[in-house]
């Protein structure tokens, strides 16, 4: 009980404070009430038993007498006393007013009354009386004080035993917290709401069905939940962290493996095997960063340029030869008419729309069937069109797809193929149109804004610690006439720059080992005034996005 009281009186001090600061106030305005109220009483008496006393003294004059009476008169809680007479014809009264007592003089605190002092009927004058509240509350607080103090600690045993309920349920909740701190810390999420439970186990039979103590059953059973999945976010995170960690390392082997795969003198059949399978496993390398990389970063990452549609559709559709080379009756074309025509776009959402849409048509075969890809550029545009000679779809279907959930002719189909279709072809400024005849095919066009050609850089430096990236670059920069400077290390890239141009295209890779930071390098390059600097690198762009002036591309060569 005494730890109950102390900690009702540390968790509620102020508010006992309050209610004894009150409990004061009112005890003295009280006190004060009384005692006014006495002094009036005892002064109203004393006036009537001296009337006719104070009558004679008065009419003949007697000064003296008249004071003696008025002595009479007052009382204790009576400072001081004022008599203004009346002036009477014929009367032998020759002062103006008597006083006696005395006052020291106060601001404040002081109460001043007037009474008529009567006789006989006649009234004689006024008494003009003080009160002063400090000398009074000194003499009723002296009088009661065994009783003031008493009341006190009575009226603050009650307001502590009003809270014991509330004090054992706080008991309650600290024992609770102190527990699932322990539990927490050791990882035994699963023990956290019996440990809560038993608290509210602990509380008084009638705290228990209170919607304070329901609501606290609840949330154990949200606390739980939360720290277990708080456990398997944390392991999926590992999980993801090293997807993408595999997915970025993986890119620059498998980029020079496909440049080395082109150079081979093989089979066309088996040159093309290669080259599908190092497709296929750069395709499963972006899927990992983009599926274990936040949404933000995702969206964040998409880099958009202008590019050649020929090669990218070509990959494409050599993936898709090999991939239904085993479907019998099922060919799949590719004819070129744009002359290297060029659009604003990304080139793996590019790729990825085109598989999409040639696997529709795959799938939507009940037998031998065609597949033809057409590029072409009529009147400043892009056209690239996938077209089959399938069973088509009916007027009623057709005016629904490339809606969200639209789908047809294909099982367990959701239609986000083709919405992811037409709104991306619409964010990069073109259109997204499907024709169909029943029993003749469907055609999938997808038009876009003509482009003019990038002129690629006659020189460019390139600093990674991968040999592999070396090669591959100096490949692809040979195929596009640029002369590439390649370096290993930050010292034989500042020999390197000495001599040229502050506007030169320079690729630095984010990882260059010995904890060595290409970000860091590159923000040094700034500073010297270098102004065409990239990271050529896996990483997503956010990871820079506090170099606003930095340029971000991928471990691909930017000519190929």
């Amino acid at each position: 009980m005494v730890k109950i009281l102390s900690r009702a009186l540390s968790y509620n001090w102020k508010y006992y404070a309050a209610a004894v600061a009150v409990f004061v106030a009112f005890w003295q305005l009280f006190s004060v009430f009384s005692a006014v109220r006495v002094a009036d009483d005892k002064l109203q008496t004393a006036m009537r038993q001296n009337a006719a006393y104070f009558e004679k003294a008065f009419i003949e004059g007697d000064v003296f007498e008249t004071q003696r009476i008025m002595w009479r008169v007052k009382n204790d809680n009576i400072k001081r006393i004022t008599f203004h007479p009346v002036e009477f014809e014929g009367t032998k009264w020759i002062f103006k007013e008597a006083i006696i007592g005395n006052l020291y003089d106060r601001p404040h605190a002081q109460i001043t009354r007037n009474v008529p002092f009567v006789s006989n009927g006649a009234e004689l004058g006024r008494l003009e009386y003080v009160v002063d509240l400090v000398d009074v509350n000194a003499a009723v607080f002296g009088q009661n004080y065994v009783l003031f103090i008493t009341v006190v600690f009575f009226f603050m045993g009650l307001l502590a035993l009003s809270n014991v309920g509330a004090i054992k349920t706080i008991f309650s909740i600290e024992r609770c917290v102190d527990e699932t701190n322990a539990l927490v810390a050791a990882g035994e999420h699963a023990k956290i709401r019996d440990s809560i439970l038993r608290s509210i186990q602990a509380l008084p039979q009638s705290l228990r069905a209170t919607p304070f103590a329901v609501l606290i059953a609840r949330l154990a059973e949200v606390l739980q939940k939360a720290s277990r999945l708080e456990s398997e976010l944390a392991v999926s995170k590992a999980t993801s962290d090293l997807a993408a960690q595999v997915a970025h390392d993986i890119r620059s082997p498998l980029a020079a493996l496909g440049a080395a795969a082109k150079g081979l003198e093989l089979p066309a059949e088996q040159r093309k095997l290669l080259e599908g399978a190092v497709i296929r496993m750069q395709g499963i390398a972006d899927d990992l960063l983009q599926r274990y990389r936040a949404p933000s970063a995702e969206a964040a990452g998409t880099k958009t340029g202008i590019y050649a549609l020929r090669e990218l559709a070509a990959q494409v559709i050599a993936e898709k030869q090999l991939q239904h080379k085993d479907k019998p009756g099922v060919k799949i074309g590719f004819s070129d008419a744009s002359g290297e025509a060029r659009a604003l776009i990304e080139p793996k959402e590019l790729q990825r729309l085109l598989s999409n849409l040639i696997n529709n048509s795959v799938e939507a075969f009940a037998g031998p069937g065609s597949v033809e890809v057409a590029l072409s550029a009529p009147d400043g545009k892009v056209l690239l069109e996938v077209k089959d000679n399938g069973k088509g779809i009916s007027p009623e279907i057709l005016a629904k797809l490339g809606r969200k959930g639209e789908t047809h002719g294909k099982a367990g189909g959701t239609g986000l193929g083709l919405y992811h279709a037409r709104t991306t072809a619409e964010n990069w400024g073109g259109s997204f149109k499907i024709t169909s005849e029943p029993g003749k095919g469907t055609c999938v066009a997808l038009e876009l804004p003509r482009a003019a050609a990038q002129e690629a850089p006659r020189l460019a430096v390139l600093l990674d610690d991968d040999l592999l990236v070396h090669m591959n670059w100096k490949m692809a920069a040979k195929a596009a006439g640029v002369e590439l400077r390649a370096y290993k290390t930050p010292q034989e890239l500042a020999d390197g720059l000495a001599d040229l141009p502050k506007d030169i295209q320079v690729y630095i890779d984010s990882d260059l080992g010995n904890d060595v930071k290409g970000e860091d390098l590159a923000q040094d390059l700034h500073e010297k005034g270098f102004t065409n600097i990239s990271m050529a690198t896996g990483h997503g762009p956010e990871k820079f996005s506090h170099l606003s002036w930095l340029k971000v591309t991928g471990k691909e060569p930017p000519w190929a």
